[in-house]
């Protein structure tokens, strides 16, 4: 390969491929594709420039696009074991209400790690924080400044030693929190004030066990009897989990008539004496 830089902005000096970025625009991309992600874009455009392949004809040859793609495949060499990660890497400190900060915006990490260094891994779309070569938390990324983002398990562990900042923790007021949780947490608190925080917050953390739509539907069963308790929210959790344990009915011919029919034999507990010594 040889290398050919052109100016800054020069469009004109490599008309080869803007042009080519014409033709896809206007074949590929019109009428605009209606697709409702990134992903399923992709999918569509790597469907079409298969198909592309398939019918046009490589410069000054008889052969398609596809063609040649597949008789060069036999002198490529394998792809690394390990896949490149396109991001990246920059160190960083863990402030005191554990955040670190990336190009302006700051990014919640696990409470445990306050004051220490981390490495974060940042993508196009992502941002991966990484301590003792563990991944320790996974947000997307913003292009907007000065914004905070921030999940509420990096935080209960501190939350339970000062239940009341449950109040007013910026985690627990983002959009990602249901409302019910929000609706909950208040008829706790009314009810029984800092001890209700602590208990409202022993039930986020049940969230780590069996997931945050099992927790948000025991949440909205409990609401609707209108208590608002933590042994009731278990409960009712105890209930969903395990409703998936399959009971099998007694058959029609199986079941009795009336129990007085059945007799059962008395207990004779002087067989007992032999292991006490008759005492």
């Amino acid at each position: 390969f040889k290398a050919e830089f052109c100016n800054v902005r020069s469009g004109n000096e490599k008309g080869r491929v803007e042009g080519t970025v014409g033709y896809i625009r206007r074949n590929a991309l019109v009428p605009k594709p209606d697709v409702q992600s990134l992903e399923e874009l992709n999918q569509y455009l790597k469907e079409w420039c298969l198909q592309e392949a398939e019918k046009r004809k490589v410069p000054y040859s008889k052969e398609t696009v596809l063609e040649m793609w597949e008789r060069e495949k036999l002198q490529l060499h394998p792809l690394p074991a390990n896949r490149f990660e396109a991001c990246k890497l920059v160190s960083c400190q863990v402030n005191k209400t554990s955040l670190i900060t990336i190009d302006t915006n700051q990014y919640s990490v696990p409470c445990r790690y306050v004051g220490q260094a981390v490495w974060a891994k940042i993508f196009v779309d992502h941002v991966i924080i990484v301590a003792q070569n563990q991944v320790i938390a996974l947000h997307s990324r913003s292009y907007e400044r000065y914004q905070m983002v921030t999940v509420l398990d990096h935080y209960l562990e501190a939350l339970l030693k000062k239940p009341r900042a449950i109040r007013d923790a910026r985690a627990f007021q983002t959009t990602d929190i249901p409302d019910i949780f929000r609706r909950f947490h208040k008829k706790m608190r009314e009810q029984d004030g800092a001890t209700g925080d602590r208990k409202f917050i022993r039930l986020l953390l049940l969230h780590r066990e069996i997931g945050m739509e099992k927790l948000t539907q025991a949440l909205q069963e409990a609401e609707q009897t209108q208590v608002f308790r933590y042994e009731v929210v278990h409960e009712i959790i105890q209930k969903i989990t395990h409703a998936s344990v399959a009971i099998n009915d007694l058959s029609n011919e199986n079941m009795p008539i009336s129990l007085l029919d059945y007799k059962v034999k008395k207990t004779n507990i002087s067989q007992y004496g032999q292991l006490t010594g008759g005492q």
